[in-house]
């Protein structure tokens, strides 16, 4: 993705984040919006960028545990590959529950 349509990502992703955490499907979504394939490596794509920034955190979304958002430990030496794993289906009949439940957090939300 440029660097321009990245930053007009990061403006959309950002207005989701006031309210709660960015999912997976969220970054994919906009990145649709802006002309990119709505796809799994679109997103991993505009993560690790705005990761390797230093703008976000990663991490899943736990039904109970405490805030919900529990964030990956840093430092994630290969996020790219991490993800991928992360949204690898394993239950065939909650397809899109792992682009609902990995997300970002704007580190400057906070």
């Amino acid at each position: 993705m440029k660097d321009a349509d990245l930053e007009k990502l990061e403006h959309e992703l950002r207005e989701y984040n006031e309210d709660d955490w960015v999912m997976v499907a969220n970054v994919m979504r906009e990145a649709g919006a802006l002309g990119y394939p709505a796809t799994e490596d679109t997103a991993i794509d505009c993560i690790v960028g705005l990761h390797e920034q230093g703008k976000v955190r990663v991490g899943t979304y736990i039904n109970g545990a405490p805030g919900g958002f529990v964030p990956w430990d840093e430092p994630i030496l290969d996020l790219r590959e991490r993800l991928r794993a992360a949204l690898v289906p394993t239950d065939p009949a909650d397809p899109l529950g792992l682009v609902m439940n990995t997300m970002i957090d704007f580190i400057d939300r906070r």
